[in-house]
Protein backbone atom coordinates (compact mmCIF):
# COMPACT_ATOMS: atom_id res chain seq x y z
CA UNK A 1 0.00 0.00 0.00
CA UNK A 2 1.28 3.45 -0.80
CA UNK A 3 1.51 6.50 0.88
CA UNK A 4 -1.64 8.23 -0.38
CA UNK A 5 -3.66 4.89 0.36
CA UNK A 6 -2.78 4.52 3.80
CA UNK A 7 -3.60 8.30 4.46
CA UNK A 8 -6.53 8.05 2.37
CA UNK A 9 -7.68 5.09 4.63
CA UNK A 10 -6.65 6.64 8.22
CA UNK A 11 -8.51 9.89 7.57
CA UNK A 12 -11.68 7.02 6.69
CA UNK A 13 -11.11 5.46 9.51
CA UNK A 14 -10.97 8.70 11.36
CA UNK A 15 -14.48 9.96 9.62
CA UNK A 16 -15.88 6.74 10.48
CA UNK A 17 -15.12 6.85 13.85
CA UNK A 18 -16.55 10.22 13.91
CA UNK A 19 -20.32 9.21 13.08
CA UNK A 20 -20.27 5.62 13.78
CA UNK A 21 -21.09 5.10 17.36
CA UNK A 22 -24.97 5.18 16.66
CA UNK A 23 -24.97 3.05 13.70
CA UNK A 24 -22.50 0.80 14.94
CA UNK A 25 -24.49 0.47 18.27
CA UNK A 26 -27.71 -0.20 15.73
CA UNK A 27 -25.96 -3.31 13.66
CA UNK A 28 -25.14 -4.97 17.04
CA UNK A 29 -28.73 -4.42 18.53
CA UNK A 30 -29.45 -6.51 15.26
CA UNK A 31 -26.67 -8.99 15.67
CA UNK A 32 -27.91 -9.90 19.23
CA UNK A 33 -31.25 -9.88 17.66
CA UNK A 34 -29.75 -12.62 15.54
CA UNK A 35 -28.48 -14.61 18.02
CA UNK A 36 -31.69 -14.71 19.76
CA UNK A 37 -33.38 -16.48 16.86
CA UNK A 38 -33.18 -19.76 18.30
CA UNK A 39 -35.18 -20.94 21.39
CA UNK A 40 -33.43 -23.15 24.03
CA UNK A 41 -33.55 -26.26 22.73
CA UNK A 42 -31.64 -24.84 19.72
CA UNK A 43 -34.19 -24.68 16.92
CA UNK A 44 -35.56 -21.46 15.21
CA UNK A 45 -38.24 -19.43 17.39
CA UNK A 46 -40.14 -18.61 14.20
CA UNK A 47 -41.92 -15.90 16.10
CA UNK A 48 -38.43 -14.31 17.01
CA UNK A 49 -37.99 -14.88 13.10
CA UNK A 50 -40.88 -12.69 12.40
CA UNK A 51 -40.22 -10.01 14.33
CA UNK A 52 -37.35 -9.71 12.35
CA UNK A 53 -39.08 -8.23 9.49
CA UNK A 54 -40.41 -4.69 9.45
CA UNK A 55 -43.56 -6.08 7.63
CA UNK A 56 -47.01 -3.81 7.46
CA UNK A 57 -48.60 -5.88 10.49
CA UNK A 58 -52.46 -5.08 9.22
CA UNK A 59 -51.51 -7.66 6.17
CA UNK A 60 -50.83 -10.85 5.36
CA UNK A 61 -47.87 -11.38 3.96
CA UNK A 62 -47.49 -14.00 1.02
CA UNK A 63 -45.72 -13.28 -1.90
CA UNK A 64 -42.39 -11.86 -0.42
CA UNK A 65 -40.10 -14.16 -2.69
CA UNK A 66 -41.21 -11.23 -4.92
CA UNK A 67 -38.98 -9.03 -3.57
CA UNK A 68 -37.80 -9.87 -0.52
CA UNK A 69 -38.20 -7.60 2.70
CA UNK A 70 -34.97 -7.66 4.75
CA UNK A 71 -34.38 -8.60 8.22
CA UNK A 72 -33.19 -5.98 11.06
CA UNK A 73 -29.49 -7.60 10.76
CA UNK A 74 -29.51 -6.95 6.91
CA UNK A 75 -31.01 -3.43 7.41
CA UNK A 76 -28.64 -2.14 9.79
CA UNK A 77 -25.78 -4.14 7.89
CA UNK A 78 -26.95 -1.81 4.78
CA UNK A 79 -27.31 1.35 6.29
CA UNK A 80 -23.95 0.86 8.52
CA UNK A 81 -21.79 0.36 4.84
CA UNK A 82 -23.83 3.39 3.53
CA UNK A 83 -22.57 5.79 6.48
CA UNK A 84 -18.96 5.14 5.38
CA UNK A 85 -19.32 5.97 1.46
CA UNK A 86 -21.12 8.84 2.62
CA UNK A 87 -18.70 9.58 4.97
CA UNK A 88 -15.74 9.09 2.69
CA UNK A 89 -16.58 7.26 -0.83
CA UNK A 90 -12.84 6.49 -1.53
CA UNK A 91 -13.12 3.84 0.63
CA UNK A 92 -14.73 1.40 -2.18
CA UNK A 93 -14.14 -1.01 -2.59
CA UNK A 94 -11.42 -2.11 -0.02
CA UNK A 95 -11.92 -0.20 3.16
CA UNK A 96 -15.43 -0.45 3.82
CA UNK A 97 -15.95 -2.70 6.75
CA UNK A 98 -19.41 -4.35 8.17
CA UNK A 99 -19.18 -4.37 12.00
CA UNK A 100 -17.66 -7.72 12.46
CA UNK A 101 -14.44 -6.90 10.11
CA UNK A 102 -13.70 -5.81 6.63
CA UNK A 103 -16.19 -6.37 3.42
CA UNK A 104 -15.83 -6.62 0.22
CA UNK A 105 -15.90 -8.97 -3.03
CA UNK A 106 -13.77 -11.70 -1.65
CA UNK A 107 -15.53 -12.03 1.35
CA UNK A 108 -19.07 -11.60 -0.04
CA UNK A 109 -18.07 -14.45 -2.62
CA UNK A 110 -16.59 -16.64 0.25
CA UNK A 111 -19.52 -16.32 2.18
CA UNK A 112 -21.42 -17.68 -0.89
CA UNK A 113 -19.49 -20.51 -1.64
CA UNK A 114 -19.85 -21.74 1.96
CA UNK A 115 -23.57 -21.56 1.88
CA UNK A 116 -23.63 -23.13 -1.67
CA UNK A 117 -21.35 -25.78 -0.64
CA UNK A 118 -18.86 -24.50 -4.11
CA UNK A 119 -15.49 -22.49 -4.41
CA UNK A 120 -15.00 -18.62 -3.87
CA UNK A 121 -13.39 -18.44 -7.25
CA UNK A 122 -16.40 -20.27 -9.07
CA UNK A 123 -19.17 -17.22 -8.02
CA UNK A 124 -19.52 -14.35 -10.37
CA UNK A 125 -21.96 -11.48 -8.67
CA UNK A 126 -24.80 -9.47 -10.85
CA UNK A 127 -27.50 -7.44 -9.57
CA UNK A 128 -29.99 -10.19 -10.56
CA UNK A 129 -31.17 -13.05 -11.98
CA UNK A 130 -32.25 -11.74 -15.17
CA UNK A 131 -28.40 -10.36 -15.42
CA UNK A 132 -27.24 -13.12 -14.47
CA UNK A 133 -29.18 -15.18 -16.98
CA UNK A 134 -27.83 -12.27 -19.80
CA UNK A 135 -24.15 -12.80 -19.10
CA UNK A 136 -24.50 -16.62 -19.50
CA UNK A 137 -26.46 -17.21 -21.95
CA UNK A 138 -24.43 -14.09 -24.56
CA UNK A 139 -21.17 -15.33 -23.24
CA UNK A 140 -21.67 -19.14 -24.38
CA UNK A 141 -19.66 -20.56 -27.19
CA UNK A 142 -22.56 -21.54 -29.54
CA UNK A 143 -21.98 -22.12 -33.33
CA UNK A 144 -24.40 -21.39 -36.04
CA UNK A 145 -26.90 -24.47 -36.35
CA UNK A 146 -26.31 -25.26 -32.05
CA UNK A 147 -29.66 -25.08 -30.16
CA UNK A 148 -30.80 -24.19 -26.97
CA UNK A 149 -33.28 -25.96 -25.14
CA UNK A 150 -35.43 -24.35 -22.65
CA UNK A 151 -39.28 -25.35 -21.51
CA UNK A 152 -42.49 -23.36 -22.16
CA UNK A 153 -43.14 -22.97 -18.38
CA UNK A 154 -39.10 -21.45 -18.09
CA UNK A 155 -39.96 -17.31 -16.87
CA UNK A 156 -40.07 -14.98 -20.18
CA UNK A 157 -36.45 -13.75 -19.11
CA UNK A 158 -35.18 -16.83 -18.94
CA UNK A 159 -36.59 -17.34 -22.70
CA UNK A 160 -35.79 -13.81 -23.69
CA UNK A 161 -31.85 -14.49 -22.64
CA UNK A 162 -31.50 -17.13 -24.62
CA UNK A 163 -33.12 -15.57 -27.60
CA UNK A 164 -31.49 -12.92 -27.68
CA UNK A 165 -28.59 -14.83 -27.47
CA UNK A 166 -29.60 -17.16 -30.12
CA UNK A 167 -30.37 -14.42 -32.63
CA UNK A 168 -26.99 -12.73 -32.21
CA UNK A 169 -24.70 -16.26 -32.62
CA UNK A 170 -27.52 -17.95 -35.04
CA UNK A 171 -28.23 -20.61 -32.95
CA UNK A 172 -31.88 -21.47 -32.40
CA UNK A 173 -34.40 -21.89 -29.61
CA UNK A 174 -36.62 -24.48 -28.81
CA UNK A 175 -39.56 -25.07 -26.24
CA UNK A 176 -40.52 -28.43 -24.68
CA UNK A 177 -42.51 -29.41 -22.45
CA UNK A 178 -41.26 -31.82 -19.68
CA UNK A 179 -44.82 -32.44 -17.97
CA UNK A 180 -48.39 -32.93 -19.27
CA UNK A 181 -49.70 -31.72 -15.85
CA UNK A 182 -47.79 -29.86 -13.31
CA UNK A 183 -49.73 -30.78 -10.42
CA UNK A 184 -48.77 -34.59 -11.27
CA UNK A 185 -45.25 -33.98 -12.61
CA UNK A 186 -42.92 -36.77 -11.18
CA UNK A 187 -39.24 -37.17 -11.65
CA UNK A 188 -39.39 -40.47 -14.18
CA UNK A 189 -41.66 -38.03 -16.28
CA UNK A 190 -39.02 -35.04 -16.54
CA UNK A 191 -36.64 -36.86 -16.99
CA UNK A 192 -37.94 -39.02 -19.85
CA UNK A 193 -38.69 -36.24 -21.91
CA UNK A 194 -35.69 -34.25 -21.66
CA UNK A 195 -34.01 -37.52 -22.84
CA UNK A 196 -35.78 -37.57 -25.37
CA UNK A 197 -35.28 -33.67 -26.56
CA UNK A 198 -31.77 -33.42 -26.21
CA UNK A 199 -30.30 -33.19 -29.72
CA UNK A 200 -26.44 -33.69 -30.58
CA UNK A 201 -26.53 -29.95 -31.38
CA UNK A 202 -28.16 -28.80 -27.83
CA UNK A 203 -25.90 -26.21 -26.37
CA UNK A 204 -27.80 -25.42 -23.44
CA UNK A 205 -30.72 -27.11 -21.56
CA UNK A 206 -31.90 -24.51 -19.53
CA UNK A 207 -34.13 -25.37 -16.71
CA UNK A 208 -35.57 -23.56 -13.81
CA UNK A 209 -34.70 -25.50 -10.11
CA UNK A 210 -38.72 -23.98 -8.82
CA UNK A 211 -40.51 -22.68 -11.62
CA UNK A 212 -42.08 -19.17 -10.34
CA UNK A 213 -45.23 -20.30 -13.16
CA UNK A 214 -46.09 -23.53 -11.77
CA UNK A 215 -44.26 -24.16 -8.29
CA UNK A 216 -43.04 -27.34 -9.99
CA UNK A 217 -39.61 -28.17 -8.69
CA UNK A 218 -37.18 -29.95 -11.31
CA UNK A 219 -35.04 -32.70 -10.16
CA UNK A 220 -31.79 -31.11 -11.24
CA UNK A 221 -29.79 -33.87 -10.19
CA UNK A 222 -31.48 -36.64 -12.03
CA UNK A 223 -31.59 -33.98 -15.10
CA UNK A 224 -27.76 -33.71 -14.68
CA UNK A 225 -27.30 -37.43 -15.52
CA UNK A 226 -29.19 -37.16 -18.47
CA UNK A 227 -27.27 -34.21 -19.78
CA UNK A 228 -23.99 -36.28 -18.61
CA UNK A 229 -25.21 -39.15 -20.74
CA UNK A 230 -25.92 -37.31 -23.80
CA UNK A 231 -21.99 -35.83 -23.41
CA UNK A 232 -20.39 -38.70 -23.47
CA UNK A 233 -18.01 -38.81 -26.69
CA UNK A 234 -19.29 -34.76 -27.41
CA UNK A 235 -15.84 -32.43 -27.85
CA UNK A 236 -16.27 -29.23 -25.49
CA UNK A 237 -17.18 -27.32 -28.15
CA UNK A 238 -20.73 -29.37 -28.65
CA UNK A 239 -20.93 -30.22 -25.10
CA UNK A 240 -24.58 -29.52 -23.55
CA UNK A 241 -24.40 -27.41 -20.87
CA UNK A 242 -27.05 -27.52 -17.96
CA UNK A 243 -28.04 -24.50 -16.81
CA UNK A 244 -30.48 -23.31 -14.04
CA UNK A 245 -32.89 -20.32 -12.77
CA UNK A 246 -31.78 -21.28 -9.05
CA UNK A 247 -33.87 -18.62 -7.61
CA UNK A 248 -36.28 -19.75 -6.41
CA UNK A 249 -34.74 -22.57 -5.15
CA UNK A 250 -31.69 -21.20 -3.64
CA UNK A 251 -32.30 -20.68 0.16
CA UNK A 252 -35.89 -22.53 -0.10
CA UNK A 253 -34.34 -25.94 -0.84
CA UNK A 254 -31.97 -27.66 1.32
CA UNK A 255 -29.29 -28.63 -1.47
CA UNK A 256 -26.11 -27.60 -2.21
CA UNK A 257 -25.87 -25.37 -5.55
CA UNK A 258 -22.20 -26.76 -6.04
CA UNK A 259 -23.97 -30.27 -5.79
CA UNK A 260 -26.79 -30.26 -8.30
CA UNK A 261 -24.83 -31.59 -11.10
CA UNK A 262 -25.46 -28.22 -13.26
CA UNK A 263 -22.92 -26.36 -14.89
CA UNK A 264 -24.41 -23.59 -14.51
CA UNK A 265 -26.85 -22.16 -11.72
CA UNK A 266 -28.26 -18.76 -11.49
CA UNK A 267 -30.34 -16.66 -8.42
CA UNK A 268 -31.07 -13.51 -7.63
CA UNK A 269 -30.18 -13.55 -3.79
CA UNK A 270 -32.94 -10.94 -2.71
CA UNK A 271 -35.57 -13.31 -2.58
CA UNK A 272 -35.55 -16.53 -0.64
CA UNK A 273 -31.92 -15.91 0.54
CA UNK A 274 -33.18 -11.82 2.29
CA UNK A 275 -30.31 -10.28 0.57
CA UNK A 276 -30.01 -6.69 -0.36
CA UNK A 277 -31.76 -6.10 -2.72
CA UNK A 278 -29.88 -5.72 -6.24
CA UNK A 279 -27.58 -8.71 -5.49
CA UNK A 280 -27.03 -12.00 -7.52
CA UNK A 281 -24.67 -14.31 -8.02
CA UNK A 282 -23.76 -16.70 -11.01
CA UNK A 283 -22.04 -20.23 -10.46
CA UNK A 284 -20.62 -22.17 -12.58
CA UNK A 285 -18.76 -25.59 -12.46
CA UNK A 286 -14.98 -25.48 -13.17
CA UNK A 287 -14.93 -27.06 -16.37
CA UNK A 288 -17.77 -24.62 -17.34
CA UNK A 289 -15.45 -21.52 -17.01
CA UNK A 290 -13.76 -22.39 -20.09
CA UNK A 291 -17.17 -22.33 -22.25
CA UNK A 292 -18.69 -18.72 -20.97
CA UNK A 293 -17.27 -15.63 -22.08
CA UNK A 294 -17.40 -12.20 -20.29
CA UNK A 295 -19.95 -9.79 -21.50
CA UNK A 296 -18.89 -6.75 -19.33
CA UNK A 297 -15.80 -5.06 -18.09
CA UNK A 298 -15.44 -6.81 -14.56
CA UNK A 299 -14.14 -4.85 -11.79
CA UNK A 300 -13.39 -7.85 -9.81
CA UNK A 301 -10.98 -9.80 -11.34
CA UNK A 302 -9.74 -10.90 -15.15
CA UNK A 303 -9.79 -14.33 -14.30
CA UNK A 304 -11.98 -17.45 -13.87
CA UNK A 305 -15.80 -16.51 -12.90
CA UNK A 306 -14.71 -13.25 -11.43
CA UNK A 307 -14.24 -12.14 -15.10
CA UNK A 308 -18.48 -12.67 -15.42
CA UNK A 309 -19.15 -10.24 -12.99
CA UNK A 310 -20.70 -7.05 -14.49
CA UNK A 311 -18.44 -4.18 -13.53
CA UNK A 312 -19.37 -0.48 -12.91
CA UNK A 313 -20.28 1.61 -10.14
CA UNK A 314 -22.45 -0.16 -7.86
CA UNK A 315 -24.69 0.17 -4.52
CA UNK A 316 -22.01 -0.82 -2.75
CA UNK A 317 -23.60 -0.76 0.59
CA UNK A 318 -25.95 -3.61 -0.58
CA UNK A 319 -23.56 -5.56 -2.06
CA UNK A 320 -21.21 -5.77 0.32
CA UNK A 321 -23.53 -6.40 3.23
CA UNK A 322 -24.38 -10.16 1.66
CA UNK A 323 -22.57 -11.98 4.32
CA UNK A 324 -25.14 -10.91 6.53
CA UNK A 325 -27.97 -12.17 5.09
CA UNK A 326 -25.91 -15.66 5.09
CA UNK A 327 -25.13 -15.87 8.39
CA UNK A 328 -29.04 -15.28 9.06
CA UNK A 329 -29.76 -17.93 6.87
CA UNK A 330 -26.98 -19.78 8.28
CA UNK A 331 -28.09 -19.13 12.16
CA UNK A 332 -31.19 -20.55 11.56
CA UNK A 333 -29.96 -23.71 9.64
CA UNK A 334 -30.93 -24.46 6.24
CA UNK A 335 -32.03 -27.95 6.87
CA UNK A 336 -34.75 -25.94 9.07
CA UNK A 337 -35.89 -23.09 6.68
CA UNK A 338 -36.57 -25.23 3.93
CA UNK A 339 -38.62 -27.70 6.60
CA UNK A 340 -40.62 -24.22 7.51
CA UNK A 341 -41.14 -23.58 3.87
CA UNK A 342 -41.88 -26.99 2.81
CA UNK A 343 -44.48 -27.43 6.62
CA UNK A 344 -46.29 -24.39 5.51
CA UNK A 345 -46.32 -24.89 1.61
CA UNK A 346 -47.72 -28.36 2.17
CA UNK A 347 -50.35 -26.65 4.73
CA UNK A 348 -51.51 -24.35 1.94
CA UNK A 349 -51.69 -27.24 -0.80
CA UNK A 350 -54.20 -29.34 1.43
CA UNK A 351 -56.13 -26.68 2.38
CA UNK A 352 -56.66 -25.11 -1.06
CA UNK A 353 -57.10 -29.00 -2.51
CA UNK A 354 -60.37 -28.85 -0.19
CA UNK A 355 -61.85 -26.00 -1.45
CA UNK A 356 -64.52 -26.73 -4.22
CA UNK A 357 -64.00 -24.68 -7.33
CA UNK A 358 -60.16 -24.48 -6.70
CA UNK A 359 -57.36 -26.60 -8.11
CA UNK A 360 -53.85 -26.69 -7.35
CA UNK A 361 -51.52 -26.72 -10.01
CA UNK A 362 -48.49 -27.21 -8.01
CA UNK A 363 -47.49 -30.98 -7.11
CA UNK A 364 -48.44 -32.55 -3.60
CA UNK A 365 -45.20 -34.12 -3.38
CA UNK A 366 -42.70 -32.36 -1.10
CA UNK A 367 -39.60 -33.28 -3.46
CA UNK A 368 -41.49 -31.88 -6.88
CA UNK A 369 -42.13 -28.30 -4.67
CA UNK A 370 -40.69 -26.30 -2.77
CA UNK A 371 -42.05 -22.49 -1.68
CA UNK A 372 -44.37 -21.68 -4.21
CA UNK A 373 -47.84 -22.99 -4.35
CA UNK A 374 -49.34 -22.58 -7.04
CA UNK A 375 -53.83 -22.13 -7.70
CA UNK A 376 -56.75 -21.42 -9.54
CA UNK A 377 -60.14 -20.71 -8.90
CA UNK A 378 -62.72 -21.59 -11.22
CA UNK A 379 -64.47 -18.53 -12.98
CA UNK A 380 -61.41 -16.21 -11.70
CA UNK A 381 -58.34 -14.69 -13.35
CA UNK A 382 -55.57 -15.40 -11.30
CA UNK A 383 -55.00 -11.79 -11.33
CA UNK A 384 -58.25 -10.90 -10.12
CA UNK A 385 -57.97 -13.44 -7.26
CA UNK A 386 -54.92 -11.47 -6.40
CA UNK A 387 -57.00 -7.49 -6.27
CA UNK A 388 -59.86 -9.38 -3.89
CA UNK A 389 -57.89 -11.16 -1.68
CA UNK A 390 -55.59 -7.56 -1.01
CA UNK A 391 -59.25 -6.22 -0.68
CA UNK A 392 -59.60 -8.46 2.33
CA UNK A 393 -55.77 -7.94 3.51
CA UNK A 394 -54.11 -11.03 1.90
CA UNK A 395 -51.33 -10.50 -0.12
CA UNK A 396 -51.10 -13.27 -2.87
CA UNK A 397 -49.72 -13.03 -6.44
CA UNK A 398 -49.90 -13.96 -9.90
CA UNK A 399 -47.97 -13.96 -13.10
CA UNK A 400 -49.19 -10.69 -14.92
CA UNK A 401 -47.85 -12.05 -18.66
CA UNK A 402 -49.18 -15.49 -17.86
CA UNK A 403 -52.45 -16.55 -19.75
CA UNK A 404 -53.13 -19.70 -17.57
CA UNK A 405 -54.20 -17.11 -14.87
CA UNK A 406 -52.81 -18.78 -11.59
CA UNK A 407 -52.70 -17.10 -8.27
CA UNK A 408 -49.28 -18.03 -5.97
CA UNK A 409 -49.17 -18.11 -2.19
CA UNK A 410 -45.71 -17.93 -1.04
CA UNK A 411 -44.34 -19.64 2.15
CA UNK A 412 -41.36 -18.08 3.96
CA UNK A 413 -40.00 -18.29 7.27
CA UNK A 414 -41.83 -15.10 8.31
CA UNK A 415 -45.12 -16.60 7.70
CA UNK A 416 -47.02 -18.73 9.46
CA UNK A 417 -49.82 -21.32 9.90
CA UNK A 418 -52.31 -18.62 10.66
CA UNK A 419 -51.39 -16.60 7.61
CA UNK A 420 -51.57 -19.84 5.91
CA UNK A 421 -55.53 -20.40 7.25
CA UNK A 422 -56.08 -16.98 6.94
CA UNK A 423 -55.31 -17.18 3.24
CA UNK A 424 -57.71 -20.17 2.91
CA UNK A 425 -60.71 -18.89 4.58
CA UNK A 426 -60.48 -16.04 1.92
CA UNK A 427 -60.24 -18.31 -1.25
CA UNK A 428 -62.67 -20.30 0.34
CA UNK A 429 -64.49 -17.17 0.65
CA UNK A 430 -63.92 -16.06 -3.47
CA UNK A 431 -64.63 -19.52 -4.93
CA UNK A 432 -67.77 -19.88 -2.70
Amino acid sequence: MDRRSMLAGAVGSAAVAAWGGGIAEAAETAAADTRRLLGADGRPDWGAVRAQFRLDPDWVHLATFYLASQPRAVRAAVDHLARQLDADPMLVPTRLSLPDGPTGWDRVRGSLAAYAGGEADHIALTASTTIGLGVVYNGVRVRPGQDFLLSEDDHPVHQAAARLAADKHGARVRLASWFADSARATTEEVVSAVRSRIRPTTRVLGITWVQSRTGVRMPVEAIAKVVREANRGRSESDRCLLVVDGVHGLAAVDADVARLGADVVVAGTHKWLFGPRGTGLVWLAPHALAQVRPTFASFMGEEGAAALSPGGFLAYEHAFALPVSVAFHQTLGRSRVAGRIAELSTRAKQGLARIPGVTVHTPAAPEMSAGITCFSVRGHAGSAVVDMAAERGIRLSSLYHDSLGYARIGTGVMNSARDVDAALRVVRDIAG
